[in-house]
């Protein structure tokens, strides 16, 4: 007797991780909490007023798009304890 035996694997479930969006002048913070996230599995993409941050590792998919009040330049990423922090210049912005 012969037995089939099928295995479906279910595709990943996409997280939406936590945001935190800060205006300090100049600058636009972001943070995004990517616990369990290996930070050379981060893409970040800035595009004029869109920040999108996606990741997929170990079949946890995370992404996060942030529509942001102006358009930036990407300055500096830190990734520290599964907290993913990015600073961007605003475009534009005057320095006196």
């Amino acid at each position: 007797m012969q037995t089939n035996l099928s295995v479906t694997t279910r595709p990943a479930e996409t997280v939406e991780p936590a945001t935190t969006l800060l205006d300090e002048g100049k600058f636009l913070h972001i943070l995004t909490e990517l616990p369990g996230v290996h930070e050379e599995m981060i893409r970040i993409d800035v595009e004029k007023t869109t920040v999108t941050i996606a990741a997929n590792d170990a079949g946890k998919q995370v992404k996060k798009m942030i529509t942001l009040p102006c358009e930036v330049s990407f300055c500096v990423k830190r990734f520290s304890e599964g907290v993913l922090t990015l600073i961007l210049e605003k475009n534009g912005s005057s320095s006196s």
